[in-house]
């Protein structure tokens, strides 16, 4: 299997992004992976590495983690996490939780070079500066300050590696 990757400012290759033609998903691309490393202009625009742009068409949706990071979906990507909060048990999700989905998410443009420009303040909710790292979670893309993604998040790579102590490989049989 060949992964695409991206070359992040700081000349390092990373894995992005499975290619797209090894399943569909529920949220209508393959899922992201991996991280890159870049720089946030002074204006705040971002350019998405290669190995994201053919998920996203000129509108996406983007909020603040309470004030670690910022996640970043495709309009569909959204629209099924806020669909998923509107099909939740009684009891588990305040119904008020999908508005606030909604009130706290913002509507961004991304143009045909596939950049877009984080809104000022979601910027400084969650402490944006020049470096920034991108992370693909799956259905969306995680977009951290370059430290907090150092000190918070990459400590935790290791735990990925307790599923493969005991992994003795996938079955060599098609059914």
């Amino acid at each position: 299997m060949e992964n695409r990757g991206a070359r992040g400012n700081d000349g390092t290759v990373t894995s992005l992004v499975a290619p797209a033609d090894t399943r569909t998903t529920v949220f209508g691309h393959a899922p992201f992976s991996g991280n890159v490393r870049l720089r946030l202009e002074a204006s705040g625009r971002l350019a998405l590495p290669s190995a994201y742009k053919s998920a996203f068409a000129s509108q996406a949706r983007i909020r603040a983690v309470r004030s670690s990071h910022l996640l970043l979906w495709t309009e569909h990507a959204f629209d099924v996490v806020a669909t998923t909060f509107a099909t939740q048990a009684e009891g588990v999700v305040d119904p008020r939780a999908r508005k606030a989905l909604y009130m706290s998410t913002a509507g961004i443009t991304i143009d045909k070079q596939s950049r877009f420009v984080i809104p000022p303040e979601l910027r400084e909710q969650v402490g944006l500066g020049e470096d920034i790292v991108l992370a693909g979670a799956i259905e969306s893309i995680e977009i951290w300050p370059a430290r907090s993604f150092q000190d918070d998040v990459e400590p935790t790579f290791g735990d990925a590696d307790l599923f493969f102590d005991g992994f003795s490989g996938l079955p060599t049989d098609l059914a």
